[in-house]
C-alpha cells in the first residue's frame, strides 16, 4: 500500500502491484468529474465564477495544470490536483517519475500553477498549498525530508516512481512558516 509506514523502514516498496500510468491517469480524471470539486473550490475561492477541466494530453497538462479557475476578478487560477485512493496521515510528494531515465518528479519541477490541489478521495478531504510556497519548503527541506521520512516506491511496467511521505502536520507547519520571508542585501 502506497503511503502505509511499516516500522523501522525508511524505503517501501510496493512488490506485489504494477501500477499503470493511463489506468490511473483515467481514474483520476473520472475522480475530477465528482460535484464535490466545485464545492471545495468555492469554498477556497469565494469569488469563483466557474471552473474548467484541463483533461487529456495538452500542453497544460504537461506544465502540470489539471483544472482553471476562473475567478470575478478576471484572474484565471492553474491547480494541479492529485488524488489519493486511500486516506493517510502523509503527502506523497514525487520526486522522481521515471528512475530508469532519472526524469524529475513534480515536486522538482517548475510547473505553471498556482495551487496544488491534494485529495483523500474516500473522505473528500483537500488540502490546497499555494504551489510558490510548497515548492520554497521542498527547495529548503527537500534534501532532509528524504533522509527522515519514508519513501514509496510505484513500479510501472518498465520504470519506477518515487515519492517521499511527508506527515500532513509537518508539511503544513513548513508551508506555513515559509509564508514569513526576510530578505538582506549585503553591501559591499
Amino acid at each position: 500500500m502506497l503511503g502505509a509506514t511499516s516500522p523501522g523502514a525508511n524505503i517501501m516498496e510496493n512488490k506485489t502491484k504494477v501500477h499503470d500510468f493511463n489506468d490511473n491517469l483515467e481514474w483520476s480524471e473520472q475522480q475530477s468529474d465528482e460535484p464535490f470539486w466545485d464545492a471545495i473550490y468555492r469554498k477556497a475561492f469565494p469569488n469563483m465564477v466557474w471552473h474548467k477541466l484541463c483533461n487529456g494530453n495538452t500542453e497544460g497538462q504537461h506544465r502540470g495544470v489539471d483544472r482553471l479557475i476562473y475567478l470575478s476578478n478576471d484572474r484565471i487560477l492553474r491547480i494541479d490536483e492529485k488524488k489519493r485512493k486511500e486516506v493517510y496521515q502523509d503527502i506523497l510528494l514525487e520526486y522522481i517519475s521515471v528512475d530508469t531515465i532519472n526524469a524529475p518528479g513534480w515536486i522538482e519541477k517548475d510547473l505553471a500553477i498556482d495551487y496544488l490541489a491534494y485529495a483523500f478521495m474516500p473522505i473528500q478531504t483537500v488540502y490546497l498549498f499555494d504551489w510558490l510556497m510548497l515548492r520554497r519548503v521542498w527547495l529548503h527541506f527537500g534534501n532532509e525530508w528524504k533522509e527522515k521520512y519514508e519513501k514509496v516506491s510505484a513500479k510501472n511496467s518498465t520504470y519506477t516512481t518515487w515519492s517521499v511521505a511527508i506527515p500532513i502536520k509537518i508539511l503544513r507547519n513548513a508551508v506555513a512558516l515559509s509564508r514569513e520571508i526576510k530578505l538582506e542585501m549585503q553591501h559591499a
